[in-house]
């Protein structure tokens, strides 16, 4: 199977290719463990991209808005409200049943801990990973009455990120130049190394258990950059439209300054 991670990562903004290196990140982390071949150079894409990601979290502090930070508050108390109730709910079962379908919940949410502490991006990225595998098990979510929780925190997330893209992208950018280039070039090469293994070791011998691990691994690669595709080209649009919408009010401006004019 022929990956297709090299199509479209140089043409997003720099957030989105954070947020698309963070969801692969995560997302794959589960099949290294049964490629022992994949773990060096996994922990050094980690390594680039924890590099990236601290520089974005010291840079963003430039251009913080108070209601941004507000909006941040919000999500990252509700996602440590959902981690607490799991978390009590797994010390404090009254039965075996019911402490293994929390121990469930603490499974997925343990992937997670520390999300709060993140830059915006990567805490974007991850919240967003979370309330999918979340979604995954609604009988669980209402067993533990977290349905309500993880709804919320799925609004505020989606509330930040709108206020995020609209607020702060076009100042990031422009802040996101010189050093960041660089941290970002880098952790951009680390994916691609990794990428490049993983195609090298699809054509070593491998056991059954392998083989799948590895196809599973690199459907899961195609599927986040698939999706990021999809976003791209939903931004290019918004763009287009504002663009549009900004021409037509110039448009109309002038129009009505020239009625002006005549009527004098």
């Amino acid at each position: 199977m022929i990956l297709i991670y090299k199509r479209v990562l140089s043409r997003l903004t720099t957030s989105m290719n954070v947020q698309v290196l963070h969801a692969i990140y995560t997302e794959i982390k589960p099949f290294i463990g049964k490629l022992s071949a994949l773990a060096q150079i996994f922990e050094t894409f980690g390594k680039e991209l924890a590099t990236l990601d601290n520089f974005l979290k010291k840079t963003t502090k430039a251009f913080e808005t108070k209601e941004l930070v507000t909006k941040d508050a919000k999500r990252d108390f509700t996602v440590r409200a959902i981690i607490t109730k799991a978390q009590y709910c797994y010390t404090y079962a009254m039965t075996e049943e019911e402490k293994e379908d929390a121990r469930k919940l603490v499974y997925i949410i343990d992937k997670y801990k520390g999300v709060d502490k993140k830059s915006y991006e990567a805490e974007t990225t991850d919240l967003r990973n979370l309330i999918k595998e979340l979604n995954q098990v609604p009988h669980l979510l209402e067993r533990f009455q977290l349905t309500g929780l993880v709804s919320q925190l799925q609004q505020e997330n989606n509330d930040f990120e709108v206020l995020y893209n609209s607020r702060t992208q076009i100042v990031h950018e422009k802040l996101l130049t010189g050093t960041a280039k660089q941290y970002r070039d880098s952790a951009n090469k680390a994916f691609d190394n990794l990428c490049k293994t993983i195609t090298g070791i699809s054509f070593m011998p491998l056991t059954d258990e392998e083989k799948i691990t590895l196809e599973n691994l690199i459907d899961t690669i195609n599927a986040q950059i698939q999706q990021a595709t999809v976003i791209y080209n939903r931004h290019l649009g918004v763009l287009a439209a504002q663009k549009k919408k900004k021409e037509e009010e110039e448009k109309q401006k002038t129009d009505i300054q020239k009625d002006e004019k005549t009527e004098e």
